[in-house]
């Protein structure tokens, strides 16, 4: 693969990850609730449910579904419906509300990122445009899900260590409960953009 169309790809994937969504928008507000370091089970989980996407994706699961359209507006709606849910819990706890009192499980985290229809969108994009047809696909393939793992990884960890701060410097209550609203509200709104695509 040449290294102008990883480096392409990789400026791609950092602008999907590092952008607002379902799981770095969870790991603000659990950073802001209990502090990364409470969390770590529920990032790894994160983590874990995003190698499974990536992989999906490389595999050509992502490419499947957008050929089956009634399936993929299935699983669209159905994380839609998660995310909201998720999205609401969210906004009504606030940073540092009793609904965070524990730290979302391992497991919880493992299934964000595989109902998240953002997730998919990004990884078919990726596993398309940046795979050069004329050279072999498998190594093309382990270098892209290995750049995605890392830019994803650095993302979640960024966006919680950002919760984290939050949880530091920022005690009124009311700020709290109004970043809640609002990353809730993002969360939503990334999602449903990509219901459109």
């Amino acid at each position: 693969m040449p290294i102008e169309t990883l480096l392409l790809g990789a400026v791609f994937v950092a602008t999907m990850s590092f952008t607002p969504g379902p799981a770095n928008l969870s790991l603000l507000s659990v950073g802001a609730s209990l502090g990364l370091s409470r969390a770590l089970p529920y990032l790894f989980g994160v983590w874990l449910g995003g190698l499974f996407v990536i992989t999906a994706g490389a595999l050509g699961l992502g490419a499947l579904l957008m050929t089956l359209p009634e399936v993929f507006f299935a699983l669209k709606l159905m994380g839609f419906a998660y995310i909201c849910w998720l999205a609401w819990r969210l906004a009504r706890a606030g940073f540092g509300g009793p609904s965070h009192e524990v730290a979302p499980s391992f497991w919880a985290g493992v299934a964000l990122h595989p109902v998240n229809p953002k997730a998919y969108v990004q990884t078919v994009m990726v596993f398309t445009a940046f795979i050069v047809p004329d050279i072999s696909y498998a190594p093309q393939a382990l270098a892209l899900v290995a750049v995605s793992m890392v830019l994803m990884m650095m993302a979640t960890s960024l966006w919680g260590m950002g919760g984290n701060a939050i949880r530091l410097f920022v005690r009124d209550q009311r700020v709290m409960r109004g970043i809640a609203i609002a990353a809730s509200a993002f969360m939503v709104v990334s999602v449903a953009a990509a219901l459109a695509v």
